[in-house]
């Protein structure tokens, strides 16, 4: 039987090479020659970038018809252009105005060349190169920085690399603005002058814009404010420079605004009640005096805070600004990076769980409304998080949903539904949770064996090596 395939193959490869052969035979075939340029120039000599340079091409081949004409406009090793154009019969004529644009990477003084390749219908091509054109940088001795309310000069601090930057400023850690190379008298932005270039954000990269175009937005948290900003014109980058915030050495919720914050619990009960709230920076193992709160050990999230003292605890998570709440009623505190994502944060969402705090109670309800309803977790290193919670897993059939009642969770990479982690593709740690059917969507959830041990958890997830561990604190 092999060897029929064998055979059969062979035969059906002969017919395929035999076709072609007839093919090649049947067309035309071309006497040897070579494509000439009878005429290949560039108008320009100089340009600005910015400017366009116009090509002009007529191509020959007396013996054998043309194919097409490549074109490749190249500049300091970066291609503008590239097209290939279609030539029929023995001469063809081409002519087209290419756009040198200003843009990231573009020398002074730097030479245009326009690569040229001329084919017949015989393969053979003719290569050629102009490079008679030079462009040079516009004139840009000084950019206006333009916000909403001001406008600051940016001189050119470094000709030889393009730098404009001003010292001195006083913008907080978040700032919008635009560049620009000319102003009206009102010092606003001169939009009608069509000289002026103004740059903003371009699919999140400094680009050129008209007055709908998007606003340069720099944010550090870390910093007290931005005090320097710095544009590098060669390289098409702009940054922020400033005095770095000292993690907080204090924590006193008085000081703390006020939010409504609506929370729905385990049975579906939804309620509204006033939190407390600030952003502060805080610092991996730095010691903070707590005010405003009673019986600290039960009342700091034991994920990010070590209680070290009556009114002092070590902060735990990584350095960085965090939005810190308190709830009254709970007399409670929690924290978390609400925009964080994965890899530095994973969140836990589902239901079984509640707060690390006396007395124990479940609050959670595959929610994202308030931080009773999820978990921020603690990236312990790098692909490893935790959280520390307390845990009820109940089973009762005759429950009018009994899945309210159990615990069922899941790691998700933002705040917020999407990227998450499947319990399928984890090692359960102990007897404690499984990931039973695929009905369960991917959720660690609890077994029978849980339904005895409620308690404060700590659940460590691996997502490098696909591990978790499970283990009850209290």
């Amino acid at each position: 039987m092999k060897n029929k395939i064998f055979n059969l193959s062979i035969w059906g490869l002969l017919a395929i090479s035999f076709i072609a052969c007839k093919e090649e035979e049947l067309r035309t075939h071309y006497p040897e020659s070579m494509p000439v340029f009878d005429k290949a120039s560039v108008a320009e000599n100089a340009i600005v970038y910015g400017d366009s340079i116009t090509l002009s091409v007529e191509v020959s081949d007396p013996q054998t018809p043309l194919s097409f004409l490549d074109v490749k406009v190249i500049v300091n090793d970066q291609l503008i252009k590239s097209e290939r154009v279609r030539t029929k019969g023995n001469k063809a004529a081409y002519s087209k105005r290419y756009k040198i644009p200003f843009a990231a990477y573009m020398p002074d003084k730097a030479e245009v060349q326009v690569h040229l390749s001329a084919v017949n219908v015989e393969g053979t091509h003719k290569d050629l190169v102009l490079h008679n054109t030079i462009a040079s940088r516009p004139p840009i001795p000084t950019i206006w920085l333009v916000t909403a309310t001001q406008a600051i000069e940016l001189p050119l601090t470094d000709a030889k690399n393009y730098i404009y930057s001003a010292s001195g400023l006083t913008f907080g850690n978040e700032v919008s603005f635009r560049l620009a190379t000319k102003l009206n008298r009102f010092k606003k932005i001169d939009w009608t002058d069509p000289a002026n270039i103004v740059f903003g954000w371009v699919n999140n990269a400094l680009g050129f814009i008209n007055d709908k175009g998007e606003w340069i937005k720099l944010t550090d948290k870390s910093l007290v404010g931005f005090n320097k900003i710095t544009l590098d014109l060669f390289n098409f980058t702009v940054k922020g420079e400033g005095e770095k915030l000292m993690p907080a050495t204090s924590l006193d919720i008085s000081k703390f605004s006020n939010v409504d914050l609506s929370s729905t619990d385990h049975l579906n009960v939804t309620t509204k009640e006033t939190w407390k709230t600030a952003n502060i920076y805080l610092g991996e193992g730095t010691e903070m005096t707590i005010s405003g709160v009673a019986d600290l050990a039960n009342s700091m999230s034991p994920d990010f805070f070590e209680v070290t003292g009556a009114n002092t605890a070590k902060f735990l998570g990584k350095t960085g600004v965090y939005t810190v709440y308190y709830l009254p009623r709970m007399n409670y505190v929690f924290v978390e990076q609400p925009a964080a994502v994965y890899p530095e944060a994973l969140w836990l969402c589902g239901v079984g769980f509640g707060p690390a705090r006396q007395p124990y109670a479940k609050t959670s309800s595959w929610n994202w409304n308030s931080p009773l309803e999820y978990k921020f977790c603690r990236k312990v290193s790098a692909g490893v998080y935790e959280t520390v919670m307390y845990v009820e897993h109940v089973e009762d059939a005759a429950a009018a949903e009994p899945w309210r009642l159990r615990f069922s969770a899941k790691f998700f990479h933002q705040r917020g539904w999407g990227g998450e982690e499947d319990a399928r593709n984890y090692k359960m740690p102990n007897s404690l949770l499984s990931a039973p059917t695929t009905s369960d969507q991917g959720n660690f959830v609890g077994t029978a064996d849980l339904i005895p041990v409620p308690g404060v958890y700590r659940f460590t997830i691996d997502v490098s090596n696909k591990k978790t561990t499970f283990v009850k604190i209290k």
